[in-house]
């Protein structure tokens, strides 16, 4: 008769030893955020034109209307949009950079990679200068995109474990063609 509860009890105590030991620690992280704010910032930085409602479509206007009443401007804004010293800094910064660097895009001697950094893909048609000139570039945005990712990761209250996943979304965004 004694055995029976000391089974039950031990019984009991195993069963709370695997459920404490199979708890795990689940990580926010704001993907939907993070894609929208990337989308922003990488059209800002290569100079794309917001899309804009052409004037004589007449659904537009609806469309516009409709749009009004489902959400808060102030609110939608402030959800898609980060922005600080430092951000806006940064992109003005790699602005210029991706000016220089547009050439070496056209010639595939860029290319961007899956983490969201650029490294340097075909120079065999460059001359030496023109390659000293491109390694500097790339070091440099490298060094930039870093930066951003980081203080995107910030301005999102997204742990700095996580920069890897902003960057890798913003990579996404990177590799769309510029219209």
């Amino acid at each position: 008769m004694n055995r029976r509860p000391r089974n039950f009890r031990a019984l009991i105590f195993g069963i709370m030893i695997f459920t404490f030991a199979c708890v795990t620690i689940n990580i926010y992280f704001p993907a939907e955020k993070v894609e929208s704010v990337a989308g922003e910032i990488v059209k800002d930085i290569r100079g794309q034109e917001k899309e804009k409602p052409d004037k004589g479509d007449k659904t537009s206007s609806w469309m516009n209307l409709l749009s009004g009443l489902q959400a808060n401007s102030a609110w939608a804004e402030e959800a898609t949009t980060v922005s600080n010293p430092t951000i806006r800094a940064l992109k003005e910064r790699m602005k210029a950079n991706y000016q220089q660097m547009k050439p070496f895009y056209a010639k595939g001697a860029v290319v961007e990679d899956n983490s969201g950094y650029v490294s340097l893909g075909n120079t065999q048609a460059l001359d030496i200068k023109e390659k000293r000139d491109l390694n500097a570039l790339v070091a440099a945005e490298n060094s930039m995109r870093k930066q951003l990712y980081e203080e995107v990761a910030k301005a999102l209250k997204i742990d700095l474990s996580q920069v890897n996943r902003v960057g890798e979304i913003f990579a996404k965004e990177w590799k769309k063609p510029t219209r």
